[in-house]
């Protein structure tokens, strides 16, 4: 299944809780790291589910297309794959509007068409570093063992790291 991406930088923890109990500072992995913040109807089959959604902590293989939004972003070359764990929410709300509404009032797909989005974060330069930086690309996108997936790439965390989250003892 096809979905879209953008990127963001935030300093904090995120809907999952990757950061220190007493603030709202992100742990350096969740700030440095392959993470992403999920469109609702990924994090959490319930809309109102805002915390610690079914998501949380679990690993999805991004694969690019070679396709793009026109206007949003542009072409990069199809089949790179990298693996993000998903720890925070990208909420159905402004400035997100536009790719993060999948909901049955709209099909439950988002603006662009797509039935799910990740908005990748790059705190620390790591898209730059792949160069997904500013081109949104399309992607595919399928559940994997975050362990294994941080065996072959550091930038993505094991579950040890999640398991440091307000979140991490909840469904993994």
């Amino acid at each position: 299944m096809c979905a879209s991406t953008t990127w963001y930088i935030d300093g904090h923890k995120g809907a999952c809780g990757c950061g220190p109990a007493n603030g709202d500072s992100q742990f350096d992995w969740n700030h440095s790291g392959f993470v992403a913040a999920a469109s609702q109807n990924v994090f959490d089959s319930n809309p109102s589910v805002k915390w610690c959604g079914h998501m949380c902590g679990k690993c999805i293989k991004l694969t690019t297309t070679g396709g793009f939004v026109p206007g949003q972003g542009s072409a990069i070359g199809a089949g790179q794959s990298h693996v993000f764990m998903v720890s925070n929410l990208c909420p159905n709300e402004s400035p997100n509007l536009a790719w993060c509404n999948q909901d049955s009032h709209n099909g439950y797909v988002n603006t662009h068409g797509y039935h799910a989005h990740f908005d990748l974060e790059d705190g620390a330069g790591q898209l730059r570093g792949i160069g997904w930086r500013d081109h949104n690309p399309e992607v595919t996108y399928e559940e994997v063992n975050c362990d294994q997936a941080h065996q072959q790439n550091s930038k993505t965390p094991s579950n040890s790291m999640y398991h440091q989250c307000q979140c991490g003892h909840q469904g993994k």
